[in-house]
């Protein structure tokens, strides 16, 4: 009788040693299967890029010029810590300088833009291999279009100061286990300032301060910019590789002047993913989130 209850109490203190290491094993297994914590991210991105350019100005000619457009473009992105990690902060800084002719060949056009803006973007929650991104930018603009026919006034002025409307979406997917990514971003500028002399009035008479307003409310009724940009990313040996095509639209119309310039382009250059690593920090651990 002793016997039996001795193995009977040793039976039950080896099922709850069980229960326990069950117990054990199961928070153990829950805490490795949780994914690791994200880290802020930087993103960095540098492209040149060559394409098709139209210029149209009635400050300097009714006539349409078209050439070649060359380009450059620095991206950064860089997670934040608002909203617990969803904010994503966005520059971008963009040059831009074309060549262009009327259709006789007897006159040429020379136009560049220097243009930065800083976005801050939502990053809403994954959908299978997709990610959406939307947010506001503020965009600042200094540009040129100069004409070689003109003696009074061959040059304009471009300076637009706009808060945009922006959206990103990209799309992830391997290629022989290889990670590649599309991404699709669109900016339109709302609501902003513009340059423009009036109808009629030359820079010397801007010059002398005749007193014309010269900056004017710009918005959609009188402004309309699209900036669309389309790009992949395949990964080489120790690089990433990023091809881009860029589409940007510069339409004004005011003071009975009208300004459009088209650019199709197509970008190349190489990105890389980074993070700063402050003390002894172990990130080995951290997983990537762009």
């Amino acid at each position: 009788m002793k016997s039996q209850v001795n193995n009977g109490y040793f039976n039950g203190l080896s099922c709850k040693a069980h229960i326990l290491l069950l117990l054990f094993w199961g928070y153990i297994g829950g805490a490795v299967a949780q994914p690791s914590p994200e880290i802020p991210l930087i993103y960095e991105s540098d492209m040149v890029g060559i394409g098709s350019a139209s210029v149209y100005d009635t400050y300097l000619s009714p006539l349409e010029y078209k050439g070649v457009n060359f380009g450059a473009l620095y991206e950064q992105m860089e997670m934040t810590g608002w909203l617990s990690g969803r904010i994503v902060a966005q520059q971008l800084l963009f040059f831009e300088l074309s060549t262009t002719e009327n259709l006789t060949g007897t006159a040429s056009n020379y136009a560049g833009n220097l243009e930065y803006s800083y976005g801050l973007y939502y990053r809403f929650k994954p959908v299978h291999r997709f990610r959406f991104f939307a947010g506001m930018q503020a965009d600042a603009l200094l540009g040129f279009i100069y004409n070689s026919r003109n003696g009074n006034n061959p040059a304009t002025a471009k300076v637009n100061l706009n808060l945009n409307l922006s959206g990103m979406a990209t799309y992830h997917f391997r290629i022989k286990r290889q990670p590649v990514q599309l991404r699709y971003q669109l900016n339109l500028p709302a609501i902003g300032s513009l340059f423009s002399p009036q109808f009629g009035q030359s820079y010397y008479e801007i010059g002398l301060g005749d007193g014309q307003p010269l900056f004017h409310l710009a918005s959609f009724h009188n402004q309309r910019i699209i900036n669309q940009l389309f790009s992949i990313e395949l990964p080489l040996h120790s690089s990433i590789l990023r091809l881009a095509y860029v589409n940007r639209l510069y339409e004004t119309q005011i003071n009975s002047l009208d300004t459009r310039t088209v650019s199709h382009s197509f970008y190349v250059g190489f990105s890389k993913n980074f993070y700063v690593v402050k003390g002894k920090e172990n990130k080995k651990n951290y997983r990537y989130v762009f």
